[in-house]
């Protein structure tokens, strides 16, 4: 039933949308704008990341298409409706993305309320445009929070920004409740370089939930092979340290991230990764920094941008001998062509220890994904 009610409020939104779009755009002092992007491409792997142990697939995926409906309230409020629609082997899902209203107060400030991510993780809070891999870390994927629905204040200023939320996400049939945290803080950005220095954290009330930490290992399309322990959990807590450099054509980038939960029966579990991520421009273009977060890339000239990118992930979901411990390093290269248009071809090569699921873990992967914004 929940389900079913946030399909039809996301047709019924998005229908509206598309209906009152000329009359919002011309009721001064309203502005809409819609657009959104599509990420499609092509997923091969070995059987690492196949349960069934299946020597090799080839998958065509629609990872993404998102249309975005924003919206600006006079001089102080704006607002955010989003759909999107994602086809992975044989699942097809329509999800709600960010729906949101915000205040824009004076000095920077901004309260939300709605649906959004919450401020936790430096790659997790990326646009998926903004990216410069196929998909987002195994860390990251493993660990920080998404989208929820809950109120959030905070302060984004050029140099530092701090944020304060209370999210549950019980309106999409969960039950965890979570108030989470985040500062950053630039001690140098200039022209020719910036460091950013971040820390979050979230306590998290899982309400005797059944817990586990299931991954895909960045490969879309493929099965959740890397697992944590699966128990009933009272809470958590999860904490996050966010560090990148940028100079000139390099960006260097690392997140560590911790989390400790606790069963039902009072014992506490630990879990924890890490990733380093280095990404060098072959021509002459650099990746550019805004308030705590990186922004779309812009190529100075008409053959596009390209960039070399490299990244090692690894996680330790093992305690008390069960659960596993997985890496993953990917070599990558992606070629921004104008604002509008991306390619992203990545070669993934995982490894697992502890408990595993695949019969064969073993093979390595290739994603190639193409994304298009309107």
């Amino acid at each position: 039933m929940l389900a079913e009610l946030k399909w039809a409020w996301l047709v019924i939104g998005l229908t509206l949308a598309f209906m009152l779009q000329p009359l919002l755009a011309v009721a001064s002092p309203v502005e809409a704008e819609l657009g959104g992007y599509v990420a499609a491409g092509v997923d091969h792997y070995g059987s690492f990341y196949d349960e069934d142990g299946g020597h090799s697939t080839t998958r065509g995926v629609l990872r993404n298409a998102k249309l975005e409906l924003e919206l600006a309230l006079g001089k102080r409020w704006e607002a955010e409706l989003d759909g999107s629609y994602k086809i992975e082997g044989d699942k097809k899902e329509l999800d709600l993305g960010d729906a949101y209203l915000l205040y824009d107060g004076e000095s920077r400030f901004e309260a939300r309320i709605g649906r959004f991510k919450e401020p936790f993780g430096l790659e997790r809070l990326a646009s998926y445009t903004s990216l410069n891999t196929s998909e987002r870390s195994l860390v990251t994927s493993a660990f920080a929070p998404g989208r929820s629905i809950g109120v959030m204040a905070g302060q984004y200023r050029k140099r530092g920004t701090w944020s304060l939320g209370l999210f549950t996400d019980e309106p999409d049939g969960g039950s965890t409740h979570a108030i989470t945290a985040r500062l950053t803080r630039a001690p140098i950005r200039s022209e020719s370089q910036t460091l950013h220095l971040g820390a979050a954290a979230s306590y998290r009330d899982l309400g005797d939930s059944r817990f586990q930490i299931k991954d895909e290992g960045e490969v879309f399309s493929a099965d959740n092979v890397i697992r944590s322990p699966r128990f009933e959990a009272g809470d958590a807590w999860l904490a996050g340290l966010e560090a990148a450099w940028l100079c000139h054509r390099l960006t260097l980038v690392a997140e560590a991230m911790a989390q400790s939960v606790r069963r039902t029966d009072g014992s506490r579990w630990q879990f924890g990764g890490a990733y380093l991520q280095a990404g060098v421009f072959l021509t002459d273009d650099r990746r550019y920094y805004s308030r705590g977060e990186f922004d779309r890339i812009e190529p100075r000239h008409r053959a596009g941008a390209l960039e070399l990118v490299a990244r090692h992930s690894a996680v330790d979901l093992r305690d008390r001998n069960l659960g596993a411990e997985a890496s993953v390093t990917l070599l990558g290269l992606a070629w921004y062509l104008g604002e509008l248009f991306q390619l992203r071809l990545n070669y993934l090569m995982p490894d697992i220890r502890g408990n595993t699921l695949m019969a064969v873990p073993d093979g390595d992967a290739v994603t190639l994904r193409a994304v298009l914004r309107f």
